[in-house]
This record gives structure tokens, sequence and C-alpha cells, in this order.
């Protein structure tokens, strides 16, 4: 009977472990809002469009970046993530410039984490070009490149829309993130909260696409 017992204890405890995460109830106008005008439903099995607007400086996104990253690993195929940097000036609009020159050379996806690391753990607050020149040297980017790629229109065009998406979705702090153009995020949510309801309202739009097919 022991014997039983533990072995039921034993289940009951994987059973825990690995069953999977219930996700919270999120409430409309409260830890999301609808962005209206709404743009026009997508068809079942589109791509659904998950922007994370964020800023290297912003303390909150460094505390974040370890989840998303963390849900990146796992997401759903039909999703697609693209990180925008916001322009909420001084600084930050440099550092909008230099994500997608970075971007452009094929090195964000290397430096981004140093980039955040550089600003929170030792202080560094990459104000000006100089600074982040030094840094990036530090990291073995070509500056020679790095230059050519911040005077591109490629870049220039890369940031004018970031701005726009900025103005167009109505982000006033961040981090913040936009599914499908239909919902951002808004107030009461942890940082481990935030891909959790990435996934919620993906399949919103999900149920919407299908409903709209019928």
């Amino acid at each position: 009977m022991k014997q039983l017992t533990r072995m039921l204890l034993l289940g009951l405890a994987l059973g825990l472990v690995m069953s999977p995460v219930i996700a919270r109830d999120f409430e409309e106008g409260v830890n999301y809002e609808r962005i209206e005008p709404q743009p026009p439903v997508g068809k079942p099995g589109d791509k659904i469009e998950v922007l994370e607007f964020f800023m290297w400086l912003c303390p909150h996104c460094y505390r974040l970046e370890p989840h998303m990253q963390a849900w990146l690993k796992h997401k759903a195929d039909d999703i697609e993530f693209i990180q925008v940097p916001a322009m909420f000036g001084g600084p930050a609009n440099l550092h909008v410039k230099v994500f997608y020159a970075l971007q452009a050379m094929g090195e964000l996806d290397r430096v981004h984490e140093a980039f955040f690391k550089e600003i929170h753990e030792k202080r560094n607050r990459l104000r000006d070009q100089d600074a982040v020149e030094a840094f990036l040297r530090e990291q073995g980017v070509d500056i020679d490149k790095f230059r050519q790629a911040m005077n591109s229109f490629a870049v220039a065009a890369h940031a004018n829309r970031a701005a726009a998406l900025l103005r167009r979705y109505g982000i006033r702090g961040v981090p913040a993130l936009v599914v499908d153009g239909r919902y951002k995020s808004g107030k009461g949510l942890d940082y481990k909260d935030m891909p959790v309801l990435v996934d919620y309202l993906a399949e919103r739009v999900r149920t919407e696409r299908q409903k709209n097919s019928e």
C-alpha cells in the first residue's frame, strides 16, 4: 500500500510538472487593447505578425528580454516576431539607427544581448556614436562597414518606418506588444505574462480568421 501511495504521489507530481501551463485570464481594456480601426481579418494559416516595441535603454525591456527569448524557442510556427526599436528622442533615436545598421550587417543577433548588458550591467549608456563605436569595436564589429550602414538609405528607411509604426499604434511606453495589428498590450502585466498574452491574442486572431472564412 505504501509503495502504491508513493507511486500515486510521484505520478501526481510528474503530472503537475508536465501538464501545460494554463494561460491566465486577460481583460480587454486593461491587460490589452483593441486597436482601432481594425485591419482586415486575414485568412486561416496566414502569418500572425507580433511586434515588440523596445529600447535598449529601457530597464523593463532588459528584464523582459529573457522571457521573450525563452518564448521564441517554442513559439507557434504561424507567428512572425519582429522587434521594433522605439524612437523616443535623445540616445534612443541613435540606437534605432544602430539597431538597423547592425541588422543590415548581419551582426544584430550576435550583439543584441551584449548591447543590453553594456547599458544595464556595466552602466555604459552609449549616449553618442563615439561611445557606440568604441563598444562595437570591442565586440569585433567592422566600424568602417558600420558607418557605411548607418549612413545608408536602407537604414534611414527602416528608422522612418519604425517611427511610423510607433505613431500608428499609439505606443507611448515600452516594452509594448502588438499582435496582428489588432491588439496591443496594456496594463497589469508581469514580464512573464507578456509572452503568454501574445499566445492568448494570437489564438483570438486564429479564431477570428476561422469565423470570417466560414
